[in-house]
C-alpha cells in the first residue's frame, strides 16, 4: 500500500513541479528593461528583488519583467519545484496523506 501512495504522491509532485515552469521562482533569469537579471527575493510577491552582478533592484513588480524562456531556465524551475516538494512534502504526504490544513498553503 505504501508503494502505491509513494507513486501517487510522486506523480502529484511531478505535476506540481511542472507548474513551476510557468511561474517566477528564485534563481530564475528574468528580463527587465531589456536586460537579464536573476530573481533573488520573492517573499513580497508580486514584488521581487532582482540582481544583475552588483546591481540589485528591489521591490520590482512582476508585471514589469518576464521570465526568460530558455531550456535552462525552464528546467531549473522544474528542478526547484521538484526538490522543494520532495524534501518538504513527499514523506509527509506518504505517511499522512494531504490533510485539510495543507490545502490552504500556497504550494498548489
Amino acid at each position: 500500500m505504501k508503494v502505491y501512495k509513494s507513486i501517487k504522491y510522486w506523480l502529484l509532485i511531478v505535476y506540481l513541479s511542472f507548474k513551476w515552469i510557468f511561474k517566477i521562482n528564485l534563481g530564475d533569469i528574468v528580463i527587465f528593461e531589456g536586460k537579464r537579471y536573476i530573481a533573488i527575493q520573492g517573499v513580497c510577491d508580486p514584488y521581487w528583488d532582482i540582481s544583475r552582478g552588483e546591481e540589485i533592484l528591489t521591490y520590482v513588480h512582476k508585471k514589469d519583467f518576464e521570465k526568460e524562456k530558455s531550456i535552462r531556465n525552464l528546467l531549473g524551475s522544474f528542478k526547484s519545484g521538484y526538490h522543494f516538494y520532495m524534501l518538504s512534502w513527499f514523506k509527509i504526504w506518504v505517511n499522512s496523506g494531504i490533510e485539510e490544513w495543507m490545502k490552504g498553503c500556497k504550494i498548489w
